[in-house]
């Protein structure tokens, strides 16, 4: 038990004895001692290994904070699938764009015959059938279209509004149903075109003496109480015929418009029958 107590004491005394002798190789700061030394060998041991597992876990933990941000990076990428989708359908219809203007610039330009207040429309729709020969508009009572206005295209007549609503709807020069008071440009021959289902329109009601010549231009004579302007060009005499009676004679005309490739008019806000006071 005696010895006991004295080998406590020498630990004791051994484990103090080099508390102090640690504190005041600390104390003193001896950059060369071995307590430096000694941090200085633990440094070099620990910071590889800290190093290392840091480039083990770094991956880990971005990856971690990834998988925290997809919802947003989802969001992201379908707004920017959306923006690119636009800018693509933008670049296709540019083109297109272009083209209208120009159209609308040609029918601008026709000023001997393209009087007064005027509204530009975009066709969205033809007729249902192929017994109707009709388009649709994009603008309509809203832009201050009614029935019987003339609708124009840089060639010439289109036909005239017969119905006027959210949209607007044109008969065309070319259906059956429609005629137009029409003068010849040579001889001011006046008579009356019809719409056909052919090529050609019917210029009736000609004075069989009336000289006309192959090519000579059609207007419109602006007799039918206003709906049509006079001096619209309408088209081409391609032939002509007398009546079997011999009473009148016939021309054909070829129409300056192209109807099946319609896709810019104009509306002559002027024209129809409000004009002259309905």
């Amino acid at each position: 038990m005696y010895r006991r107590s004295t080998r406590q004491r020498v630990v004791l005394v051994a484990l103090l004895a080099a508390t102090a002798t640690v504190i005041t190789l600390d104390f003193r700061k001896n950059p060369g001692g071995p307590i430096r030394r000694a941090q200085d060998i633990a440094v070099s041991v620990v910071a590889p290994l800290q190093d290392g597992i840091g480039k083990v876990f770094r991956p880990i933990g971005d990856f971690l904070s990834s998988l925290s941000q997809i919802g947003s990076l989802r969001d992201e990428n379908q707004r920017l699938k959306a923006e690119l989708s636009g800018l693509e359908a933008d670049r296709r219809r540019f083109p297109e764009v272009l083209r209208e203007n120009q159209r609308l610039l040609d029918l601008i330009g026709q000023k001997d015959w393209v009087q007064g207040k005027t509204v530009g429309a975009r066709v969205i729709g033809t007729g249902p059938s192929n017994q109707e020969w009709t388009i649709f508009l994009d603008k309509g009572a809203a832009d201050g279209i009614s029935e019987d206005m003339s609708v124009v295209s840089a060639e010439g007549l289109v036909g005239r509004v017969t119905l006027a609503g959210s949209y607007s709807k044109v008969r065309l020069l070319v259906d059956p149903r429609h005629s137009v008071g029409a003068r010849l440009t040579g001889s001011g021959e006046t008579g009356v075109i019809t719409g056909s289902s052919e090529d050609d329109l019917v210029f009736e009601h000609i004075d069989p003496a009336t000289e006309i010549s192959d090519g000579e231009t059609v207007v419109t004579s602006g007799y039918d109480k206003g709906v049509f302007p006079p001096g619209i060009p309408i088209g081409r005499v391609t032939k002509t015929q007398k009546s079997r009676d011999g009473l009148t004679k016939t021309a054909f005309v070829r129409p300056f418009v192209d109807f099946s490739r319609l896709d810019t008019v104009l509306i002559l806000l002027d024209s129809g029958l409000r004009v002259s006071g309905r």
